[in-house]
């Protein structure tokens, strides 16, 4: 199996990275071929796919405001990053994604082209930054769900977060893909680490279907009989400020005659270091941050671990690694860490931000370091019976084969109740289409009603799923007013014919009142009544509408609305925009206006998923201009049933001796009709 891990940190950043390393190393040793899409940092080691990283980017640091704006809209929604992520796919192959910590880095856009890519996603929950736009549900030191049920605005009013330009970010980019619906459209299973986890998401409104819980696994290796007598005690872990070490900090200064270690950094490390300094603790030491074999030796020399941190926390792997190595947790009771700890028995628990119970708490198991011992056996027999690599595994492996199994049955199963009935396109001969590889189809006779007739359909091996599209940039239905509202209902209705799904996008003044024309699905936005805003504002609108609508091609008329062609694809959907003309070289527009439908003009041949035209001439234009390939498909006509012209002989008419105008009644089509009866008449006289 190919699995493709994404994550932002290529190196050992925090917890969530030694369990992402950890598990990758698991599955190259079951014999699965394993990589890594995330930023480029120095400090990873390098990789056969490296040249797919995003670039580096560091968000701490200080730069100018029109930078920061460039990086506030990459942390919401990074098209590079969807952009190498594809190349990496293409290269790599993966049968399933399993992806962690992305935010900002990488951005949730990735699980877009994850999507797009139809490789099956497994998103596994690190923190709660899809409850929470601060990540981790606490406010001044304490668990906090003020923004539950998805309101992301509290976070700017209660400051969560230092710098209100990086609140606004985390807010904006929390309604934007809440917005998009990007985590239920695109995940195909959140794996949560702690019962605790899929708990708090139910509790928030989530299915409790889309969850799968799977603790992380940890390796107990032989250790040597040893007493936690006279020994440190030992913090590690990231140093932010949710981690609660003020709190630890505090506690010690009541201890004087134990020691500490601090292992870790982190952007809290500088001011923790300074209250160490405040509270004039000699019995405190910064070891900064520790890994492998050195972290191992740290934990295993220490009387107990203390983990004092006042967010939920997913899990603690952190606790596992001290039950690994026979090491008793003193920690909060909160979340996830009352599954982990059993008081009394592999550690003691204490309410969260109570630093005289921290305090007593450590007296206590520092008094009794054969109850420390005896509690830090307990916690190693139970990783050995609960969280085994071998178990973890299994489960996982299991985990990823129901998902690629279920992408595969979704994406061949109907979607929906209705027949979903399409041609086969292909050479026609004698009324039968050529099937996919030369030979000839079948046909079977439907009849959709007199408004198309009789319509031939393949048999339903050969028929293509039903579509869903939506119409964007005409003015509506009904009501004749251009070419564009005209092929809304003709191929409107025709498409809905063969049973797919059509939204017209109309606006409210110029469509009569009604949910459904003809099958169409009608819908009315309002716009403003003016000749340069009309289109632009509409279609703005629309397209806000139909990013939250089951949708699978948005289909653009005209240069204006051509502009808005790639929103839509940043949430998955295809586009394809259709040009009639162009626009800007008609003279009602002015300079501004004809500059704005000249970037119409580059945009529907780069935004769009695809671009057609309605004539050779266009089609030979955009192939000159810019190089750039499109589908010619002209309008077509409807061939109706001859009658004897009634009104002309009421009108007293001769055949041969009127001219007749039929179009929109617009000063230029006026001018040019006039253009042409003077020139009529010259002919005349002169002859």
């Amino acid at each position: 199996m190919r699995i493709l891990f994404c994550n932002k940190y290529n190196y050992a950043f925090s917890g969530t990275e030694v369990y992402l390393f950890e598990a990758m190393e698991l599955m190259r040793s079951k014999g699965h071929e394993v990589a890594l899409f995330s930023m480029a940092d120095p400090r990873g080691s390098s990789t056969a796919y490296d040249r797919h990283f995003v670039p580096h980017v560091d968000f701490k640091q200080r730069t100018g405001w029109f930078r920061k704006i460039g990086l506030a809209g990459r942390a919401i929604y990074s098209l590079e990053a969807r952009r190498r992520l594809r190349g990496m796919i293409a290269e790599f192959r993966p049968d399933v994604a399993h992806v962690r910590n992305i935010y900002h880095h990488l951005s949730p856009s990735i699980l877009w082209e994850l999507k797009a890519q139809k490789v099956p996603v497994v998103y596994h929950l690190n923190d709660f930054k899809v409850l929470c736009a601060s990540y981790n549900l606490v406010l001044r030191g304490e668990a906090c769900e003020v923004c539950k049920g998805g309101e992301f605005w509290h976070a700017m009013k209660e400051k969560c977060y230092p710098g209100w330009g990086a609140r606004m970010t985390l807010v904006a980019e929390a309604y934007f893909h809440k917005w998009l619906g990007t985590y239920r459209k695109c995940v195909d299973c959140f794996l949560a680490p702690s019962q605790f986890v899929r708990d708090k998401f139910v509790e928030h409104g989530w299915d409790p279907a889309a969850f799968e819980v799977l603790p992380h696994f940890q390796a107990v290796k032989a250790v040597a009989e040893r007493r936690a007598e006279n020994a440190p005690l030992l913090y590690f872990g990231r140093l932010s400020a949710e981690k609660g070490v003020d709190d630890l900090l505090k506690a010690m200064q009541r201890l004087p005659n134990l020691r500490l270690i601090v292992a870790g950094d982190g952007p809290e490390r500088g001011r923790l270091e300074r209250l160490a300094a405040e509270l004039r603790l000699a019995n405190v030491e910064f070891a900064g941050y520790m890994r492998g074999a050195e972290l191992e030796r740290a934990i295993a020399g220490s009387r107990f671990t203390v983990l004092p941190s006042h967010a939920y926390e997913t899990l603690g792997k952190t606790i596992l690694e001290s039950y690994a190595e026979a090491r008793a947790v003193v920690a909060t009771d909160l979340g996830s860490r009352r599954e982990l700890v059993q008081a009394g028995k592999t550690g003691l628990l204490y309410r969260v931000g109570d630093v005289e119970q921290l305090a007593a708490a450590i007296r206590f198991l520092s008094s009794q370091p054969e109850l420390a011992d005896k509690m830090g056996q307990a916690g190693r027999e139970q990783v050995r019976d609960r969280y085994t690599p071998g178990a973890h595994y299994e489960a996982l492996i299991d985990l990823y084969e129901r998902v690629i199994d279920e992408k595969k049955q979704s994406a061949g199963a109907p979607r929906g109740s209705r027949t979903r009935r399409t041609l086969v396109m292909g050479t026609v001969r004698g009324g039968m289409p050529r099937g996919n590889r030369g030979s000839f189809v079948p046909l079977q006779r439907l009849v959709f009603g007199p408004a198309l007739g009789d319509v031939d359909v393949p048999p339903a091996e050969f028929q293509k799923r039903m579509l869903r599209v939506a119409f964007i940039g005409g003015r509506g239905l009904v009501s004749k007013y251009s070419g564009i509202e005209t092929y809304y209902e003709e191929i409107g209705k025709r498409l809905t014919g063969m049973g797919h799904e059509v939204t017209a996008y109309c606006r409210t003044y110029f469509t009569p009142l009604g949910e459904q024309r003809n099958g169409i699905r009608v819908v009315r936005l309002p716009t403003i009544r003016s000749k340069h805003l009309e289109t632009l504002v509409h279609t703005f609108l629309s397209t806000l509408h139909v990013l939250i609508q089951p949708c699978d091609v948005v289909h653009y008329h005209a240069l204006g609305p051509a502009l808005f062609s790639f929103i839509p694809r940043m949430a998955g959907k295809k586009t394809m925009v259709t040009v009639q003309g162009l626009d800007w070289q008609r003279k009602k527009w002015g300079r501004i206006a004809a500059a704005v439908l000249r970037l119409g003009e580059r945009a529907a041949v780069s935004l769009p998923s695809h671009t057609m035209v309605v004539s050779q001439a266009l089609q030979k234009y955009y192939r000159g201009r810019y190089g750039a390939g499109t589908s010619y498909v002209p309008n077509g006509g409807v061939l109706r049933e001859r009658r004897l012209p009634d009104k002309i002989f009421d009108w007293g008419l001769e055949p041969g001796k009127y001219i007749c105008f039929w179009g929109g009644f617009l000063r230029r089509k006026v001018a040019i009709c006039w253009w042409k009866l003077m020139k009529s008449w010259t002919l005349t006289l002169s002859s």
